[in-house]
């Protein structure tokens, strides 16, 4: 079930004009509903293997466009925050449906997040 809240999936981009300081902002690539996963002992002790920490797994449907590297956008959960995308996994649930698992790593400082035209 895909009940635990929204996710933003988005990239970072300069926002600033030409010959201006950086301004880095998360641009909107796509959104959806999404389920927590939890995080076995296979995937802790890999990631804590190449000193990378998981804070969240969570599962969406299908979608090809997300990527590592992209930053999620948690929303309307109990785990609200950004996240940047460590792991992309194209799986099929239980259920034989086509799902996506996303491995997490919260950020230390946010972004601003760009206003949806």
């Amino acid at each position: 079930m895909f009940d635990a809240g929204t996710v933003t999936i988005c990239t970072l981009q300069n926002t600033a004009a030409a010959g201006q300081m950086p301004k880095e902002q998360l641009q909107t690539v796509t959104a959806a509903y999404f389920g927590e996963r939890t995080v076995g002992y296979n995937r802790y002790y890999a990631a804590a293997g190449v000193n990378e920490q998981i804070d969240l797994l969570i599962r969406i449907w299908r979608n090809n466009q997300v990527r590592i590297g992209m930053y999620a956008v948690l929303s309307m959960s109990e785990n609200d925050g950004q996240y940047r995308i460590t792991n992309v996994q194209q799986l099929l649930d239980d259920d034989g449906l086509k799902v996506t698992d996303l491995t997490l790593q919260r950020l230390e400082r946010n972004y601003d997040v760009a206003a949806e035209a």
